[in-house]
């Protein structure tokens, strides 16, 4: 059985050799309770706000460490449209929900929610296992993947290219980086909220 350190290697080295020279992203998806899958494209309606305190525990490290496990693990699989299984495949924000999930934090399904739901924190206190959102179809949050560490991250990408990573070096990504947010299991956001309540007395 490889160690999780032969995994992460595999990982960086696959990076690459990944083509970015000509991505064409299909998207993520968002169910319609009217009609079924459709693509992400209105803007938010709030802004999560940036000041976030850290509560370097433990717990915290646990979740970012499963959270980095079980994107790997996913690495190669199947990009589906709507897709939300790991046998199946995924689509962007339904590899997200899985992973976290995994990982005991549980987040709403469409990439923008998921922006919308956890603490945003700046790109120079980014951590492995951190989700990285990207603006691809002219409205933020309508892409997300996992940081992997190396300023690489993972996601569902395209029928194409599948579950692959990529790198924020890439102009493409670089340009469209839309914010980072940290998974937090619901014990932290309350800690975080009674903190932020204290503060704001």
């Amino acid at each position: 059985m490889r160690s999780y350190k032969d995994v992460a290697n595999y990982a960086r080295y696959l990076g690459l050799f990944l083509t970015l020279s000509t991505i064409v992203l299909t998207g993520c998806a968002e169910y319609e309770s009217s009609g079924g899958w459709q693509s992400t494209a209105t803007a938010p309606t709030t802004i999560p706000r940036s000041n976030y305190s850290y509560y370097d525990s433990h717990r915290e490290a646990t979740v970012l460490d499963a959270v980095l496990v079980n994107a790997i693990a996913q690495i190669g699989k199947p990009y589906v449209w709507g897709g939300e299984s790991r046998h199946h495949g995924f689509d962007c924000s339904g590899l997200i929900q899985y992973v976290l999930n995994e990982a005991g934090v549980t987040v709403p399904r469409t990439a923008r929610a998921q922006a919308l739901a956890l603490p945003a924190v700046s790109f120079s206190r980014i951590r492995k296992g951190d989700l990285v959102f990207f603006d691809t179809m002219g409205a933020p949050y309508t892409h997300v993947g996992i940081y992997i560490g190396g300023d690489q991250f993972v996601s569902a990408l395209n029928r194409h290219a599948g579950i692959t990573v990529q790198s924020l070096h890439n102009p493409y990504w670089a340009q469209r980086l839309d914010g980072i947010r940290r998974p937090m299991p619901p014990e932290l956001l309350a800690m975080q909220s009674l903190d932020d309540h204290v503060l704001n007395q």
